[in-house]
């Protein structure tokens, strides 16, 4: 079965629809207590939770795809272009970030919103994460920094360390993860839901485990642990119930209440369950669950992920929103996911798709993940 989604040459199919559904988290969680369109609000409740779930799978499948694509390169060219890493991010998420972010420096030159100059600042060098008391329209941005962050330092792992060392690196990642929430816990517990969330040692890990379960696809982790995290993979791929870990994981985030279970040992669960998933939806799309995520309109909202990431900030808002009955409708629901949907497409059209095709040839080293060899490790296990 070919692993092309329809969302384009390249793309993993059912992939796409596992974003949607971790975007439709996210904004759930944003749009919890905001106003309905007739008054009253959404009482979502724990809902805020939510977002919280849908932004770790996000770094599962960025670590996921991001590592398949240096194996990818280093397969093809025996080695890992930095620069061209470097290039082939900054085409793909800068235009569209720019773009929001020049609008919200409009709408603070012109008074409509009072986002403070240093919030651009840690906006523009992705540090949006070490910045508590950010302004609304910014604060999502913190996810991008982590990432960015991490993704400054893999392709170094990969250019001077060799794709088997840097396997180490990740695992070293993960290791750091639970230590680094537990001392937070210990040591900051004023701190702990902003720095347990969102500093980097505390969740690099996340994206570090999509990025051992890509070695583990690829067959390329070090043939000490390869046999036996083929396994596991394998099994979960061929088992439908593989699924069921999402909603385990999305619970184990109810261990907030007991923090030193949910530091220790609750997060990395979930990003191992996450991973899983993962590797169960690169496999197949053959049964119930695996037709509705490549479905058109669930791959298409995936597709716009990055974009509706960016631009439902504007509308879903939790606070009270100040100005004329029009902007209060606008950010009121359903019409607030409407008008974010509509933005996110623009800006997808116009600049995410003219963004990445006007990418240097040059820094376009690596294969289409369509057409790069794997590994079938159901097979390998059996």
């Amino acid at each position: 079965m070919s692993a092309k989604g329809s969302g384009g040459p390249g793309r993993i199919a059912g992939l796409d629809g596992l974003r949607a559904v971790s975007i439709v988290l996210v904004m759930a969680s944003h749009a919890a207590g905001t106003a309905l369109v007739g008054g009253g609000s959404i009482p979502l409740g724990e809902a805020h939770r939510w977002g919280k779930v849908g932004v770790r799978v996000f770094f599962v499948i960025s670590g996921f795809l991001i590592t398949k694509l240096l194996l990818d390169e280093e397969t093809k060219f025996g080695d890992v272009s930095v620069k061209a890493f470097y290039v082939r991010r900054a085409f793909r998420i800068l235009p569209a970030f720019l773009v929001y972010l020049a609008f919200v420096g409009a709408l603070t030159i012109a008074g409509r919103e009072a986002v403070p100059a240093n919030d651009f600042i840690h906006a523009l060098t992705y540090t949006v994460n070490f910045d508590v008391s950010r302004h609304w329209l910014v604060s999502h941005m913190w996810s991008l920094s982590v990432e960015e962050q991490f993704y400054l330092l893999w392709p170094l792992a990969f250019g001077l360390l060799g794709a088997r060392r840097a396997f180490w690196v990740a695992v070293l990642t993960c290791v750091i993860g639970p230590i680094a929430r537990w001392v937070i816990l210990m040591r900051l517990p004023e701190h702990l839901d902003a720095l347990v969330w969102q500093a980097f040692p505390a969740v690099g890990d996340s994206i570090a485990t999509g990025c051992i379960l890509a070695f583990v696809w690829m067959g390329r982790a070090p043939a000490s642990v390869q046999p036996l995290l083929q396994r596991i993979v394998a099994l979960a791929e061929a088992t439908p119930a593989t699924y069921l870990l999402f909603p385990a994981a999305f619970f184990t985030y109810l261990l907030e209440y007991r923090p030193t279970v949910w530091t220790l040992v609750g997060v990395t669960f979930s990003n191992v369950a996450f991973a899983l998933v993962v590797a169960r939806v690169v496999k197949t799309r053959a049964d119930g669950i695996g037709r509705v995520l490549v479905h058109k309109w669930i791959e298409r909202v995936g597709v716009l992920s990055y974009s509706l990431y960016l631009w439902q900030q504007v509308f879903l808002r939790q606070s009270v929103v100040e100005g004329s009955s029009l902007w209060k409708t606008a950010c009121s629901f359903p019409l607030s996911f409407v008008l974010a949907y509509v933005l996110a497409h623009v800006s997808y059209e116009l600049v995410e798709r003219r963004a990445l095709r006007a990418k240097p040839r040059w820094a376009d080293r690596t294969l289409t993940i369509a057409n790069a060899p794997t590994v079938d490790v159901s097979a390998k296990a059996r």
